[in-house]
C-alpha cells in the first residue's frame, strides 16, 4: 500500500522568517545601488591642503595640469635602421 505525502503549509514563523529575509535583501540591494561609492560619509570633509585645482586655462602648477616629463635619448644603435 502506497502512502501519500500530505502537503503541509509553512508555519507562521517560517512565513515571517521568509518575509523578513526578503525585505532585508531588498533593502540591502536598494541601498547598495543608491548609496555613494566608498561608504557613508557623516559630514562634509574639508579638502586637504595641497596644490590648488586648475582654474580655466591654467595648465601648470595645479592639480590636473600639464606635467613635464623627461624622456631619455634613444641609443645610437636604435637610431639607424
Amino acid at each position: 500500500m502506497k502512502t501519500q505525502d500530505t502537503y503541509r503549509p509553512f508555519t507562521w514563523r517560517r512565513r515571517l522568517l521568509i518575509l523578513l529575509l526578503a525585505l532585508a535583501t531588498a533593502a540591502t540591494v536598494i541601498l547598495t545601488l543608491v548609496g555613494e561609492p566608498g561608504g557613508a560619509r557623516l559630514g562634509r570633509e574639508e579638502r586637504a591642503a595641497g596644490p590648488p585645482l586648475c582654474s580655466h586655462g591654467q595648465t601648470t602648477e595645479c592639480v590636473g595640469g600639464k606635467a613635464d616629463v623627461i624622456v631619455p635619448a634613444r641609443p645610437a644603435s636604435a637610431a639607424a635602421p
